[in-house]
């Protein structure tokens, strides 16, 4: 089998295209980081309102993690980020985030966030607000971002 000029240029256009795919089903920039913001947002709404539809903002899959800044705030995979917010939702306190800072960046269909703020645990008393931090990373899935990772912490001193 010999090997034209033909086949090595029809091999390379095809390795270009295979290498844009991914950029070519994102959508822009600006649209993207909205969307990421919107997540963020929409997470934040579904935890205030102990509302458990909040799982389906995260990516089905066992390798989708959530780490809070507790020792006991972590849940792979569906069914422990179930059991993870139904042990928030029976806390006497309800929890929010009041983010002063969010920088989003995304690269095709994945995305990473940073976010600085508070933690926000309303009860009976009034709210409590501690300081709190947020990485994440999501992705693209039917035009929607998903959380894939999701590690939150408060800040020592």
């Amino acid at each position: 089998m010999s090997v034209t000029n033909r086949n090595l240029a029809a091999g390379a256009a095809l390795l270009l295209l295979g290498s844009l795919a991914p950029s070519l089903a994102a959508p822009p920039q600006r649209d993207a980081e909205r969307g990421v913001r919107r997540s963020l947002i929409r997470l934040n709404q579904l935890l205030a309102s102990r509302d458990p539809a909040i799982v389906e903002e995260f990516a089905k899959g066992e390798d989708t993690l959530l780490v809070g800044s507790l020792a006991a705030d972590r849940a792979r995979g569906r069914a422990e980020l179930e059991a993870h917010f139904r042990s928030y939702f029976e806390r006497p306190e309800t929890l929010s985030f009041a983010w002063r800072e969010v920088e989003v960046a995304v690269r095709g269909a994945v995305a990473w966030l940073h976010a600085e703020g508070e933690v926000v645990m309303h009860g009976d008393d009034g709210d409590r607000r501690e300081p709190y931090r947020l990485t994440g990373v999501l992705e693209l899935s039917g035009g929607k971002w998903l959380w894939r990772l999701f590690h939150g912490s408060q800040p020592a001193g």
